[in-house]
C-alpha cells in the first residue's frame, strides 16, 4: 500500500491520525494501492459542510476539514465507525471491479456516504440532499 501525506491547509485538520488509519487499513485492506491524506478545495463544494474522505476501489482519500467543523465526537466516529467502513467497502468494490468514487460527509446530524456526480467531482449541498433522498441511509450519527 502506498501512503501519501500533505500536511493540512492552515486552519485544518484531518478526522483521523495517519498511523490509526495505516493500522486499520492495513489490517482491512491490504491490497489497496493508495492511502492518502490531502487538502482538496474545489468549487462545488460547500465550505459549511465537512467532506472527510473519499475513496473508490483503488484509493481511500482522507480530507482535511476546517477545525471548528471537526467536533471531538465526529473524529471518534470516524476513527472507530466510519473509517472501518470504507475500508471494508474499498475491498467489496476492488472484488467486484466498481470504481466510482463516493463522498463521506457529515450533514444534517449523520455521516452519509454520498455519490459523486459530474465527472466524479465532488458533490454539491444540492446534491448532496438529492442522493441522500436517493439513498436515505446513513452511516452513523455524529454530534
Amino acid at each position: 500500500m502506498k501512503t501519501a501525506v500533505t500536511a493540512p491547509a492552515k486552519g485544518e485538520i484531518y478526522a483521523i491520525e495517519r498511523k490509526a488509519a495505516l493500522g486499520v487499513a492495513r489490517s482491512l485492506c491490504p491490497d489497496l494501492p493508495l492511502l492518502a491524506f490531502q487538502t482538496m478545495h474545489v468549487p462545488k463544494m460547500d465550505s459549511e459542510i465537512p467532506y472527510l474522505a473519499t475513496y473508490s476501489s483503488n484509493y481511500i482519500r482522507i480530507l482535511s476539514v476546517r477545525a471548528d467543523l471537526m467536533s471531538g465526537d465526529l473524529q471518534t466516529r470516524f476513527a472507530e465507525q466510519v473509517f472501518p467502513y470504507i475500508c471494508n467497502e474499498a475491498t467489496v468494490r476492488s472484488r467486484t471491479s466498481y470504481s466510482w468514487p463516493a463522498v463521506i460527509v457529515a450533514f444534517q446530524g449523520m455521516i452519509r456516504e454520498v455519490t459523486c456526480f459530474d465527472g466524479c467531482l465532488f458533490p454539491s449541498r444540492e446534491e448532496i440532499i438529492r442522493s441522500i433522498k436517493k439513498y436515505p441511509r446513513g452511516i452513523c450519527l455524529c454530534q
